[in-house]
C-alpha cells in the first residue's frame, strides 16, 4: 500500500480550507448575506491562516512567536467561530458568546509562558479543540432535526462528528508516542474530504431553507398568516373520510368596518379573528382563509359534535370579543355553515365545501351571527339558487 504523503497531505488540506471559505464567502455575498455563513467561512479561513503560519514556522520562515505561541489561540478562534456559526445557522445566538473570550486567554496563555513549546503537548491541545469543536458543533445540528428537517442537516451534523471521532482518535496516539506520519496523514487526507464536504453541505442547507421558505409563503396568507387557499388545498385531503367536517365562516357586513374605520382597521379585524381561529383548533384541525372575509376550518373524523360545538363557539367568542382600534371599539361577528361527512364512504373535499357554503348562506338569509349545518338547509327547504357565499375550487 503506498503511504500518503505528509507533506503533500498539509498542503491540500489547506487548499481544502481555503476552497471553503472561498465557497462560503460566494454564498454569503449572493445570499442575503447570513451570518452564520460568515462565521463559518471565516473559521475556516482562520484555520487555514494558521496552518500556512504554521508551514512557515516549522521551515523557520518566520519567528516562534508569530507561529507557534499563537496557533492555539487561532484553533481556538477558529472553532469558537464554527461552534457559534453552527448555532446561528439554526436562529440560536447568544448563551455562548463568552467563548470568543477563550481567544484572548489562550493568546495571553502562549505569549506569556512556554508551555506550546512542546510539539506533542501543542499538537494534543490542537487536536483536543479541533475534536471538541467539531462534536459541539454536529450536536447543535442534531438539536433542531425534528422541527427543521432538512435534507443536508444530518449529512451535514456527520461530517462534523467524523471530524470530532478523527481528532479525538488521534490524541491516544499522540500522548503515548504512537503517532506516525502516516497516522497524521490519513487523518489530515481525511478531514481535508470533509471540509470540502462541509462547506458544500452548508450551501445546500442554506438553500434548502430558502426553498422551504418560499414554499410556505406560498401556502401562506400574507395578511393573517394562517394558510391561504393553496396551503388548505395541499394539507386538507381531497376526499374527507366519514366524520370529517368542514366550518365556513364569513364575517358578517365586513364591507361596512372598511367603510367606516377604513381598510387598515379591517386588516385588523381579519388578523384578530386568524388569532381567534388559532387559539379555538386543536390538533389535526387546518384553518385558513381564503380570500376576503372568508375562512374555513377543517375538523378530522371522529369529531361529528365536537364540530358544532366548536363552530359556536367560535362564533361566540368573536361576538363578545371588543377589538380596539384607534381608541374605538369595533364589534364583529361571524356566520357559520358547517358540513360533515356522513355514511360509511368518503366525500369529496368540494362536494363537501359547497354542502358548507349552502348552509352558510342559509346562516346569512337567517340574519347572520350564528350557525347553520347542511342538514339545516335541508330541513329548511330554502332555496339555494342564490350565488355561493364562498368558492374552493377543487
Amino acid at each position: 500500500m503506498t503511504s500518503l504523503d505528509l507533506g503533500t497531505v498539509i498542503l491540500l488540506h489547506k487548499t481544502s480550507l481555503l476552497a471553503g471559505s472561498g465557497t462560503l464567502l460566494l454564498l454569503w455575498f449572493r445570499v442575503d448575506r447570513p451570518p452564520a455563513v460568515a462565521m463559518i467561512a471565516s473559521a475556516f479561513a482562520t484555520l487555514a491562516i494558521g496552518a500556512l503560519l504554521a508551514g512557515l514556522g516549522e521551515h523557520n520562515l518566520i519567528p516562534p512567536t508569530l507561529w507557534r505561541d499563537t496557533s492555539i489561540a487561532l484553533g481556538v478562534c477558529a472553532y469558537t467561530l464554527l461552534c457559534l456559526g453552527t448555532r446561528r445557522l439554526d436562529r440560536r445566538v447568544g448563551a455562548l458568546c463568552w467563548a470568543f473570550l477563550l481567544t484572548p486567554l489562550m493568546l495571553g496563555v502562549g505569549l506569556l509562558t512556554s508551555v506550546f513549546a512542546d510539539d506533542v503537548f501543542r499538537a494534543l491541545i490542537f487536536h483536543g479543540t479541533s475534536a471538541a469543536g467539531s462534536l459541539f458543533a454536529g450536536l447543535g445540528l442534531l438539536t433542531n432535526r425534528r422541527s427543521e428537517p432538512l435534507p443536508s442537516r444530518m449529512p451535514l451534523a456527520a461530517s462534523f462528528l467524523t471530524c470530532a471521532a478523527l481528532y479525538g482518535g488521534q490524541m491516544p496516539l499522540l500522548a503515548l508516542g504512537l503517532a506516525t506520519p502516516d497516522t497524521i496523514s490519513i487523518v489530515f487526507a481525511a478531514t481535508m474530504m470533509l471540509n470540502f464536504a462541509i462547506a458544500a453541505l452548508v450551501v445546500s442547507f442554506v438553500r434548502e431553507r430558502r426553498e422551504e421558505l418560499y414554499r410556505r409563503s406560498s401556502l401562506t396568507d400574507a395578511l393573517t398568516g394562517t394558510l391561504n387557499r393553496q396551503g388548505f388545498r395541499v394539507l386538507v385531503p381531497s376526499t374527507i373520510p366519514a366524520g370529517g367536517a368542514l366550518a365556513l365562516f364569513d364575517l358578517d357586513l365586513f364591507k361596512q368596518i372598511n367603510d367606516r374605520y377604513g381598510h387598515p382597521a379591517g386588516d385588523h379585524v381579519l388578523i384578530t379573528f386568524a388569532r381567534l381561529l388559532e387559539r379555538f383548533v386543536g390538533e389535526g384541525e387546518i384553518p385558513a382563509r381564503i380570500g376576503g372575509e372568508e375562512f374555513v376550518l377543517y375538523i378530522p373524523p371522529g369529531r361529528t359534535e365536537h364540530a358544532l360545538r366548536l363552530a359556536e363557539e367560535i362564533r361566540l367568542a368573536l361576538s363578545t370579543q371588543q377589538i380596539r382600534w384607534k381608541g374605538e371599539t369595533i364589534i364583529v361577528s361571524t356566520s357559520v355553515g358547517l358540513a360533515i361527512s356522513d355514511g360509511a364512504g368518503t366525500a369529496s373535499r368540494t362536494a363537501l365545501f359547497a354542502q358548507a357554503d349552502k348552509a352558510l348562506y342559509l346562516a346569512k338569509e337567517l340574519g347572520r351571527n350564528r350557525v347553520a349545518t347542511a342538514s339545516d338547509v335541508a330541513q329548511a327547504g330554502a332555496s339555494m339558487d342564490a350565488p355561493p357565499v364562498c368558492t374552493l375550487a377543487a
